[in-house]
């Protein structure tokens, strides 16, 4: 290696390892808070139940209708990348 190559390469070697060095203090010093458990909501709306006096409802993922009176609700199947929203009626009973 040329002496030029040395004298430019040092200099960049120690500045990269000193950035890389604040950088990692700077995220130790990052404070996580502690995680909270969701406050449990017995109302709580599940998407295979529905809602009361609803025949058909979406979450804008999975579809589903409510059957006759002894019969459980058919829901269609989630999509892959479907991100479900809030459980809303598409047909009172």
């Amino acid at each position: 290696m040329q002496r030029t190559h040395i004298v430019v390469a040092l200099p960049v070697l120690t500045l990269m390892l000193f950035i890389g060095g604040c950088h990692a203090a700077a995220a130790a010093e990052l404070s996580i808070p502690p995680r909270i458990a969701p406050k449990e909501n017995l109302k709580q709306i599940s998407i295979r139940t529905g809602p009361p006096n609803c025949s058909r409802w979406t979450d804008d993922c999975v579809n589903c209708t409510r059957g006759a009176k002894d019969e459980p609700a058919t829901c269609s199947n989630i999509g892959i990348a479907c991100q479900p929203k809030a459980i809303r009626c598409l047909g009172a009973q």
